[in-house]
């Protein structure tokens, strides 16, 4: 990433994590009847504006799709090597839940380990796993091998 994208980015991040977490404590309001839900709602919905925002400055300053691709692999190669302390870290804090999420979040990313830097998006037929993101290469899913969800919880997704 170029440094001048760097501010941008971090941008981006925050208030998408910010709006993501309003919208799961809008819908714990909602559980719970509290009025409290649409403020949670105005919050996410006040950052995912300032979000998009970003994504679209830094639309026009980012890579070329190869480039791109490259990042984006490696992204998910760090990602797959910062799950395992999380995991270690909640098994040890007695997180069961937590920890199985996380193992099954690794898993997940090993599939996108296995996607090819070369293979650029529009050139195939990808099948995502709508349990936990695990990323099939070509035209049917079968059984999901990471957590075995059946075929018809994928999405296709074609370029």
């Amino acid at each position: 990433m170029q440094p001048e994208t760097e501010p941008l980015a971090h941008a981006f991040v925050r208030q998408s994590l910010a709006a993501a977490k309003n919208r799961v404590r809008a819908q714990k309001a909602a559980q719970d009847k509290d009025p409290g839900q649409a403020l949670f709602l105005a919050l996410a919905q006040a950052q995912e504006v300032q979000a998009k925002k970003a994504l679209l400055l830094l639309r026009g300053r980012i890579g070329t799709t190869a480039e791109n691709l490259a990042e984006a692999l490696q992204e998910s190669r760090e990602m797959a090597m910062e799950t395992l302390p999380w995991t270690l870290l909640a098994q040890a804090e007695g997180d069961r839940a937590a920890g199985a999420l996380l193992v099954q979040m690794a898993r997940a990313l090993s599939s996108h380990l296995g996607l090819r830097e070369a293979e650029l998006p529009g050139e195939g037929v990808y099948q995502v796993c709508g349990i936990c993101g695990y990323i099939h290469t070509g035209e049917t899913a079968e059984r999901c091998p990471v957590c075995q969800a059946l075929p018809e919880k994928f999405t296709s997704v074609r370029g």
